[in-house]
């Protein structure tokens, strides 16, 4: 019985010897990184609130896309062209015209002649 036990003993040294060889960690190891971890991240749980008070204010709103081209063309008293208003936003051709279709529709600009627009 105490062979056994002195070959167990054995055994358990020649692992751990292993393992430092080896330069592999152990359950002691992984354990104190968990640890660590844990630490760090109950830090970083901390200052998060110090960080959102200065996100607290509201970014400036983003105009729609309608409001874009309506304000466009309202600075164009006498009507500006499908072109201008491509120009001034960038949007490609089947979304303006999709925009400008829709405020006409709604009566908040009027078409003058073919591809020239004003605000009613």
């Amino acid at each position: 019985m105490s062979n056994n036990m002195d070959l167990g003993t054995n055994w358990e040294s020649f692992i751990k010897m292993l393992l430092q060889r080896l330069d592999m960690p152990t359950k002691e190891d992984i354990n104190m990184l968990h640890e660590r971890l844990d630490a760090l991240e109950q830090l970083i749980n901390q200052k998060q609130p110090f960080a959102k008070k200065q996100s607290r204010t509201k970014p400036a709103r983003r105009k729609s896309a309608s409001a874009t081209v309506l304000d466009i063309i309202a600075n164009h008293p006498e009507g500006t062209n499908f072109k201008t208003i491509k120009a001034a936003t960038g949007f490609d051709d089947k979304k303006l015209r999709n925009i400008i279709f829709r405020l006409d529709k709604i009566g908040r600009i009027e078409r003058v002649r073919r591809g020239v627009y004003k605000t009613t």
